[in-house]
């Protein structure tokens, strides 16, 4: 009969343990949750906005390409009247006209070719007016390629 009392008693404290090893357990888990609930992040809006813009101008639309430099100075009134001069003269372009500053340069760089030789039709009628201009290559705004083909 003593015997059985000693396993009894065994078994009493075995589930005991194991009652107060799955209390702990459950409260550990408990205080680790609580304090991963509690994690809060906040983020600057100064930063946020930032961060906003800069992807706003990330373009997916732009390729490298070619452009005419018309007009190169360290003084950007110059530049400006190349400018001008260049959307007179070549209206249909007014759009695609660009003006630079490369330290210590302003420029103006017109169009958007994805060829060379298209830059350089371009060119030819682009030199009547100013000489000194030049092909170079740069990224540029993706060209409409759709073209409509007849049968």
């Amino acid at each position: 009969m003593s015997l059985v009392l000693v396993v009894v008693e065994k078994n009493t404290r075995n589930a005991m343990g194991k009652t107060l090893k799955n209390l702990m357990l459950c409260i550990l888990a408990t205080v680790t949750y609580e304090a991963q609930a509690q994690v809060t992040v906040d983020i600057d809006q100064s930063i946020e906005r930032k961060l906003t813009m800069k992807n706003a101008q990330i373009d997916t639309n732009i390729i490298s390409g070619f452009r005419i430099q018309i007009a190169f100075d360290s003084d950007g009134g110059v530049t400006s009247k190349a400018s001008n001069k260049f959307k007179s003269k070549f209206p249909e372009y007014s759009d695609r006209v660009y003006n630079l500053y490369q330290q210590p340069s302003y420029k103006v760089r017109v169009g958007d070719f994805a060829r060379e030789i298209e830059a350089q039709s371009l060119l030819a009628e682009v030199r009547e007016y100013f000489p000194n201009a030049f092909i170079v290559k740069d990224y540029i705004r993706t060209p409409n390629w759709s073209t409509k083909y007849e049968d």
